[in-house]
């Protein structure tokens, strides 16, 4: 593969992971003002925190995944952290 095609593959795996981090950050303001809404209103929804506690969980295994992916990467090219 080409040099300009690596870095060009580089940078789309950086901004999908960037892109990623956004949309946690995203659904962990959304997850947090949903919480506070509930418990303004006097109710604590199980399915609000089952919710929640799978969309922290998805996000912890994206990041787990992307981290190794970028690592992976970085061993591929010869790139240092």
């Amino acid at each position: 593969m080409h040099e300009h095609q690596q870095n060009m593959r580089i940078a789309a795996s950086r901004a999908f992971k960037e892109s990623l981090d956004q949309l946690q950050n995203i659904l962990a303001q959304e997850s947090q003002t949903a919480e506070v809404e509930s418990q303004e209103l006097g109710e604590h929804s199980s399915d609000t925190w089952t919710a929640s506690k799978l969309l922290e969980e998805a996000a912890a295994d994206l990041d787990e995944f992307f981290g190794e992916q970028e690592l992976l990467e970085q061993e591929a090219f010869g790139e240092e952290s």
